[in-house]
């Protein structure tokens, strides 16, 4: 998966504010704020993240407070932590990972 990310933001970082992005990013560390982007995010194992995201697609390993927007998939791997609605077309749930929210799928 990460083979493809172009952008990451490493785990030393603390950032505050608005993402903007086209392809693919991935957040290892901590992240507050609003993220927007038609093309793929990853929050990575060790990423703790405040946000309402707005993406292509979605894949989370770490720990998500806040809602999800995603036009194509979401997907919550084992270490996922997710707390907030999801709204995709797409999902996958791996066995281990906890979502406390709403799920709509369209």
């Amino acid at each position: 998966m990460s083979a493809d990310i172009e952008t990451v933001l490493g785990e030393d970082i603390s950032f505050r504010g608005k993402l903007h992005f086209k392809k693919q990013l991935q957040i290892n560390g901590r992240f507050k704020g609003k993220i927007s982007t038609g093309g793929h995010l990853v929050i990575g194992k060790s990423a703790r993240v405040e946000a309402d995201v707005e993406a292509g697609s979605v894949a989370i390993e770490g720990q998500l407070q806040g809602n999800v927007l995603a036009t194509r998939r979401v997907d919550l791997m084992k270490t996922a932590r997710l707390h907030g609605d999801l709204r995709t077309p797409d999902l996958q749930i791996e066995s281990g990972s906890r979502f406390s929210g709403n799920c709509i799928m369209e």
